[in-house]
């Protein structure tokens, strides 16, 4: 949960060019609480939901006033969705997977799996955009000031201060006032809050939680199919030469993909027609709780977010080649 606070700070920050020097100092706070978002992967991120967000500003009083068939405005969770319901084929994977491994960048571009990626990323950052909007941007400013607070245990002003750092001077500063403890301890305390809040919505959560342990149970026994196959070929991966390594993770793929995709297209179906709408129901009931409690954190608990950025992100496992330790 702590990291995924920090993390959706920081995305959220990077498109509010007011506030730059604070989105900077969000993406420093979350090197230091999460290890699998790095510089590049923050920045990357960062840069695109910028783009994204200064692509919806209208370019001037006419733009504005000018109707648009394709605006967010018209956009729903579901719509955005349904986008990438039609998969690659087995053998577009494949062809992507084999110009991947062998470093064939006139193949890579060319390919519709590196086309549908793109859409992926595409859509996962308007699913960002879609849960921003109508959260009122001083609430936003103070509440990421919060977050950052409850993520790292510095105060305010002690913030502030390392936003007006040099960048070369920030990580010394946030190495000598992180305060893990007292971090860990206020995030306990805000999810017990936020726990006593969703209180009532709580059957329902139950009911989005179960079925997406269904759609996760395809992935998980794709997972374990793989796991056979994989055994045929872990001797000769295990001492391959590099060429001999790439050549057998494509043999081993061609025989596992279909696995993968057949998954996927099951856990998408899952997500899409089963759990979304559950989680419409609670973003209905969430209204009064966040009217109630007019807190940042409450603005983020929203289940059909929560929902379709778990449905993009399985999709990543249509290109990935499982390897096993055991």
């Amino acid at each position: 949960m702590k990291k995924l606070v920090v993390v959706i700070a920081c995305l959220l920050l990077s498109g509010m060019t007011a506030n730059a020097q604070l989105g900077s100092l969000i993406q420093k706070a979350a090197q230091k609480t999460s290890e699998k978002l790095t510089d590049k992967a923050a920045e990357a991120a960062a840069k695109a939901l910028e783009e994204k967000l200064d692509k919806q500003k209208p370019k001037d009083a006419s733009a504005k006033a000018e109707p648009q068939a394709n605006t967010d405005e018209t956009l729903t969770y579901a719509s955005l969705m349904k986008q990438a319901q039609e998969l690659p084929t087995v053998q577009q994977l494949t062809s992507f997977k084999s110009a991947e491994l062998n470093e064939q960048a006139l193949k890579l571009l060319t390919s519709p799996v590196t086309s549908f990626n793109s859409k992926v990323m595409s859509l996962s950052m308007q699913v960002l955009s879609l849960s921003m909007q109508g959260l009122d941007s001083a609430q936003v400013v103070e509440g990421a000031y919060n977050l950052a607070q409850l993520s790292t245990g510095m105060t305010k002003e002690e913030l502030e201060h390392l936003a007006s750092l040099p960048e070369d001077q920030q990580e010394a500063y946030i190495a000598a006032h992180y305060r893990p403890g007292t971090a860990e301890a206020a995030m306990v305390s805000q999810a017990s809050d936020i726990s006593k809040y969703l209180e009532p919505l709580q059957p329902l959560i139950d009911k989005w939680g179960e079925v997406g342990e269904k759609a996760d149970a395809f992935l998980a026994q794709a997972n374990e199919k793989c796991k056979g196959v994989y055994k045929k070929y872990a001797s000769e991966l295990a001492k391959a030469s590099d060429k001999e390594r790439v050549s057998i993770l494509l043999k081993y793929y061609a025989e596992i993909v279909e696995y993968q995709r057949t998954a996927v297209q099951q856990a998408m179906r899952v997500r899409l027609d089963e759990q979304l709408p559950i989680a419409e129901d609670i973003e209905k009931k969430m209204v009064t709780i966040r009217a109630e409690h007019p807190d940042i954190v409450s603005a983020f608990m929203n289940y059909p977010q929560l929902t379709a950025t778990q449905y993009f992100a399985d999709v990543a496992k249509l290109i990935e080649v499982p390897e096993f330790n055991d």
